[in-house]
Parts: C-alpha cells; structure tokens; sequence
C-alpha cells in the first residue's frame, strides 16, 4: 500500500514528555517529505500553538496542511483556511451560563486563536496555559460584551483529573445531544460542533486533495484521535495511548518518549 498522507497528533504522540520533538521523529518526518507524502499535524491546538513545530520540521507552504481546534479547522501553513466548523453566539452564552451554575473554570477560542474566559477572582491554571499556548492572548470578557454574532472554534471546561473525572458525566448528559464532548489532554474537557472531530477534518482535506482515506494514516493517544484512528487507512496507536484508542487502532507503535512516530514512519512510509 502506497500512502501518501499521514495525520500526526502533537502531545503526548509527535512531542515527547519535555514538549518535543524527539532527532528520530524530525528524520522520519522529512524523509517523508521528500518522498512527496503529506505530513498533517493534526491537534486541539491552534494555529499560533502548531506552526512553531511544523516549522522546525520544515512543513511549510500552501501546498501543505494542518488541521487544528480538533479538526474545527483545515488550513494550510500560511494560514489559509480550507474548512471551518464553528459554534455560535447562542451555544457561546448557554455554555457561560452552565459553567457559572456549577462553578468551574472555562476558556473559549475565536478563530483567531484569542482565549476569553470570564471575570474571577482567581483564574484556573489551565486556562492560563491554554493562552499562552495559542499566543492569541486572554480576554476577560462575558458574553454580552461580546458582538451578537461572535463565533467560537471550541468551548473549554478545565480542572484537574479528578474535578474532571466527576463532573464529565453531567457535561455528557447536558451537551451530548447537540455537541461533541471529548477529553484532549490533562486539565481539558472540550466541546465542539457535533461533527467535528479529527476524523471528519482529516476526510474533508483527503478528499480536497483527492487522496482516498485507504491510502491515509492517523496516529494519536487519546480519545479526541479515536475518529481519525477509524477512519485512515491504517489507524496507530502509541504505547502511551488510553486503552480506548488501543482497542480501534490497526497497529500500536512505541510511546512518545522513544520515537513512536519515526518509528511507525520508518516501518509504513519509507522505502
């Protein structure tokens, strides 16, 4: 099988415990490239929190892609966007109002990667993180203040596992319905339009570039990469990956902390 795209998660699959990207993985990637494959980063993150890494791998120009806010965005490097999926103002004030009657923390991102959380007293460390990763800066703002056709990429809930853990099944049973509700990573309980997901992202940029999703392969760890899993052509899982993941994927690859990407580049793309 000849495959001429891969879609690669970034934390805890490309990046390795320090948030890199480990000699091996840089490697692969850019023999990869210069076979003429497509190499996505595929992540919850957004463009401002993507483009650094796919710079040093090299993955640069209009014809070369990523997609980011969990496959809410296809883009290319320079910022063009492909497709987007947003939620609107009206979800935007209903998500506020949730998080405010059960006292947590949020963040939400515009398309231009901008954080806006609302006034506290104290804000969660998480939602500090996530601006400073989108480099797009945190804006205390309500909802109001906000203009009436203000439009959002995702809807945040941060906190610890554990505050996660318990208040997950309540955010389930509130948003399922409409939304899709996953987990991303350590500290982020996300929501995004009900189709959205890395899956659907990486089928919409398969099929503008015409490559068949058979000749296409997905790799991750968490449930937010389980869509893309399904639907490559060949879908991996890093040792490092929830148990979830493991179960859907075709093959498993070693963990992030020893080149599970280069590796599985090095056994399925290189020739």
């Amino acid at each position: 099988m000849g495959y001429e795209l891969i879609a690669i998660d970034l934390d805890d699959t490309l990046l390795d415990k320090r948030k890199s990207i480990t000699p091996k993985n840089k490697s692969m990637i850019q023999k990869a490239l210069k076979q003429g494959v497509k190499v996505v980063l595929c992540s919850g993150r957004t463009h401002n929190a993507v483009i650094d890494y796919a710079k040093e791998l090299d993955i640069k120009g209009n014809d070369q892609y990523m997609i980011t806010n969990g496959g809410a965005l296809v883009e290319t490097m320079d910022q063009k966007i492909l497709t987007q999926h947003t939620l609107s103002n009206e979800f935007y004030r209903r998500f506020v109002q949730f998080v405010k009657q059960n006292q947590l923390h949020y963040n939400v991102v515009d398309l231009q990667a901008k954080t806006y959380t609302s006034p506290e007293e104290w804000f969660d460390k998480y939602t500090i993180a996530q601006a400073y990763e989108n480099n797009g800066g945190l804006y205390i703002r309500e909802p109001d203040q906000l203009p009436s056709d203000f439009e959002i990429t995702k809807a945040i809930i941060n906190g610890n596992e554990a505050e996660l853990d318990a208040v997950s099944p309540l955010v389930h049973a509130t948003f399922d319905k409409d939304y899709f509700v996953v987990r991303t990573g350590e500290g982020f309980l996300e929501v995004f339009p009900r189709d959205v997901n890395k899956g659907r992202a990486l089928k919409e940029l398969a099929q503008s570039l015409n490559i068949e999703l058979s000749k296409t392969i997905a790799i991750g760890d968490r449930d937010n990469d389980i869509p893309m899993i399904k639907i490559a052509g060949l879908g991996i899982a890093m040792e490092n990956a929830q148990p979830e993941v493991k179960q859907v994927a075709d093959t498993i690859t070693t963990d992030n902390n020893h080149d599970g990407v280069g590796n599985a580049i090095e056994k399925y793309l290189i020739k």
